[in-house]
């Protein structure tokens, strides 16, 4: 009978363990599958910027296996203070990264969190609140804000109109149903909608930066999830949004940040 006990103590004890650090444990059975991230490659001017309308056969047929861009990171709340503000971020956050990237500028948890807050008092006094945006309205806020006069939301893309945009050196920017993404280090469920960064590719994954986790730098999804999980803002049913990403350009003449 003390044996029986002993035994369905430490049982629980497992259990228990186990269920503790479940994301732990999620974490590093997935740092263990998690194929290696090729080299981050640096902006550089002057590259060709103009937007194309379908890629070309040929050039498809030529893409790299892997491919990588070094954008910087922020989540969409820096210092972890998930309130309405940040918690509703990440369409913010990800126009920043790709902002910063073409920058080339310092870009740390106090600009992130300043531009991020500047970014929601424009929405709210331009727009009079600070809510879910759709592509549309994150590429008229990239516009409007940024000055950026080169912002395109295209619709349907394939998993090589994606790779195009980052070989030529352009993040692309991508919502999606949030919960679609299985992501072990979001506050489960996890978000219905979200917005996030496609920084580079592997043979077998996308290498985003996602601004829903401080785990989010260079966090891959496999191609399927990623675009399963592809869907504009819906309202009424998030699965039903369309499979809309955004492309920013690099700005020709560069307007000052936060003064278009």
């Amino acid at each position: 009978m003390k044996k029986k006990l002993l035994i369905l103590i430490i049982l629980l004890f497992v259990i228990g363990a186990f269920f503790i650090n479940r994301v732990k444990i999620k974490n590093y059975i997935f740092e263990l599958n998690k194929p290696d991230i090729p080299i981050a490659q640096e902006y550089i001017e002057n590259v060709q910027n103009e937007p194309k309308n379908e890629p070309e056969t040929a050039i498809i047929n030529q893409l790299p296996s892997e491919y990588n861009l070094n954008v910087p990171f922020t989540t969409q709340a820096p210092y972890v203070d998930w309130n309405e503000t940040f918690k509703e971020a990440c369409e913010e956050a990800s126009s920043l990264m790709v902002y910063y990237y073409y920058s080339n500028k310092e870009f740390t948890k106090d600009i992130a969190t300043n531009e991020i807050l500047k970014m929601v008092e424009w929405q709210n006094n331009n727009w009079q609140g600070h809510f879910d945006l759709t592509t549309y309205q994150t590429k008229e806020l990239i516009e409007e804000y940024f000055g950026y006069e080169k912002v395109e939301v295209i619709t349907n893309p394939s998993i090589e109109d994606i790779k195009l945009h980052i070989i030529e050196g352009r993040p692309v920017i991508i919502p999606v149903a949030g919960r679609e993404l299985h992501n072990p280090n979001f506050k489960q469920p996890g978000p219905i909608y979200h917005m996030l960064v496609i920084k580079g590719y592997t043979l077998t994954h996308f290498i985003t930066n996602d601004p829903g986790t401080r785990m989010g730098e260079d966090y891959v999804y496999t191609y399927d999830v990623i675009m399963n999980a592809l869907h504009d803002w819906n309202e009424e049913d998030i699965l039903q949004g369309a499979k809309n990403i955004i492309v920013m350009y690099p700005a020709q003449d560069e307007i000052p940040f936060g003064h278009p």
